[in-house]
C-alpha cells in the first residue's frame, strides 16, 4: 500500500469535509473579522498550547494575509516549551492583561484538542469580559477522554462549547492517522492542514466580504517581490504602533 498516498487522500478528504460542512461558520467568522477591521480593531489570534501555536504563526505577517492580526506568543505553552504548562490554572489572567484584550474585541482560539486549562480558561475569560470570539478545533478529543481526564480543565468544558462561532477542523482523536507494522503509535498528523486551510478561508471571506463594501483589505504583500516592503508601508504605519510583535 502506497502510505504516502493514503495520507494524502485522508488530508483532501478532511480538508473537502471542512469546505462542504463549514462553510457557513467560516462565513460568519469572517463577518465578525470584517465588523473588526472596519471598526479599526485588531484580531486577536491564539493558539493555546503546543503546535497549535503555528496557528498564529500562519496568521500573523503572512504573505496574502491580514496585517491587523494581533499574534498572542506565550513562551511556556509555545514549542518548545514547558511541558504541560497549557494546563495551568490562572494563567490566562495575565495572558489577556498583557495583550490588553477587552471588551468589544475580537479573539481567535485554535486548539486541536480544545480541552486544556489555557484553551478552556481564555474561552470562558472571553465571555466573561465581553470578547467575542472564534474557535477553531475538532469534537473527537472532548468525546473521547473522560471528564476528570488529567490534561481537561476542571470544569470538564470543551472549546468548541464554549466560543460564539465553532469551526470544525475534523481531525481525528489522536491527530495522526497513518498505521504502519511494526510502528506503535500511528504517524502523520493532519492538524496542521485543518488548521491552515480554516484560517486562509477565513482571510479569503473576510477580505471578499471587506472589497465589496468598497474598503481595501489590510493585506500584507511578501517582502520578497518587487517593492514588497514599500507596498506594505502603509500597513505599518498603521499598524506597528498597535501590535507587539509586528
Amino acid at each position: 500500500m502506497d502510505l504516502v498516498r493514503k495520507y494524502y487522500d485522508i488530508i483532501v478528504e478532511t480538508l473537502k469535509k471542512i469546505e462542504t460542512n463549514e462553510k457557513e461558520n467560516i462565513r460568519k467568522g469572517a463577518e465578525l473579522m470584517a465588523e473588526a477591521i472596519t471598526e479599526d480593531k485588531l484580531i486577536h489570534v491564539f493558539g493555546s498550547g503546543g503546535h497549535s501555536n503555528m496557528a498564529t504563526e500562519e496568521m500573523f505577517h503572512r504573505a496574502g494575509g491580514l496585517a491587523c492580526i494581533n499574534p498572542i506568543f506565550v513562551d511556556g505553552i509555545r514549542i518548545p516549551h514547558i511541558p504541560r504548562a497549557e494546563r495551568l490554572l490562572g494563567y490566562v489572567e495575565e495572558i489577556f492583561r498583557f495583550y490588553d484584550l477587552k471588551k468589544g474585541d475580537l479573539l481567535m482560539i485554535v486548539n486541536a484538542y480544545g480541552i486544556n486549562s489555557v484553551t478552556i480558561e481564555s474561552a470562558l475569560l472571553a465571555k466573561e469580559k465581553g470578547i467575542k470570539t472564534i474557535g477553531v478545533t475538532g469534537t473527537e478529543y472532548a468525546k473521547n477522554l473522560p471528564k476528570d481526564f488529567v490534561g481537561r480543565h476542571p470544569s470538564g468544558k470543551a472549546l468548541h462549547e464554549l466560543v460564539d462561532i465553532f469551526i470544525n477542523t475534523y481531525i481525528p482523536y489522536g491527530d495522526a492517522v497513518i498505521e504502519i507494522e511494526g510502528c506503535r503509535a500511528k504517524v502523520a498528523p493532519i492538524t496542521t492542514f485543518a488548521n491552515s486551510f480554516i484560517l486562509n478561508s477565513l482571510v479569503i471571506e473576510t477580505a471578499r466580504i471587506l472589497s465589496s463594501k468598497g474598503i481595501e483589505p489590510p493585506i500584507i504583500c511578501s517582502i520578497n517581490t518587487l517593492n514588497g516592503e514599500e507596498r506594505n508601508q502603509w500597513l505599518y504605519d498603521k499598524y506597528r504602533k498597535r501590535i507587539r510583535w509586528l
